[in-house]
């Protein structure tokens, strides 16, 4: 689980200074049992192609589309064309923060509904770097 991690740390949202992969932390967030195949629909705050709202469907625990939602996402997927290993899966979200806690990030603060399910992600590893935040809001989840 822990190579899955780094590869997710390394490729979200540019969010590069989690490739360390530290050991997870005694606030580990609770974990979640992901199923197999779901579609997210998610708002991401970040300096970086993944910019916007965005639908994104995982098949086999894997990222396999993220379609634009609104004008910022469509910018980003048009100019910028982001790769699907730039969008997390919700277990990578837990994964980024448990890395972010390990890695003493300035902010790294995790909200998941009572089973566990992702709902808000915002990181940010130095007060002093610009343009180094990340959060993403979950805004719904459609399991089947």
């Amino acid at each position: 689980m822990r190579g899955l991690a780094c590869a997710a740390a390394s490729a979200v949202g540019g969010i590069v200074a989690l490739a360390a992969c530290a050991a997870p932390s005694d606030q580990d967030a609770q974990p979640w049992d992901e199923p197999a195949d779901y579609v997210y629909e998610a708002t991401i705050t970040v300096f970086g192609t993944t910019a916007g709202t965005w639908r994104i469907t995982v098949d086999d625990r894997a990222v396999a589309a993220a379609e634009p939602l609104d004008e910022l996402a469509e910018y980003s997927a048009h100019d910028y064309q982001p790769a699907l290993e730039d969008f997390p899966t919700l277990t990578g979200l837990v994964e980024l923060y448990n890395l972010g806690v390990a890695d003493g990030y300035r902010v790294a603060d995790l909200e998941q509904a009572d089973d566990g399910t992702p709902r808000r992600l915002e990181l940010d590893p130095d007060e002093n770097a610009i343009d180094d935040e990340y959060a993403i809001d979950v805004l719904g989840v459609d399991v089947g």
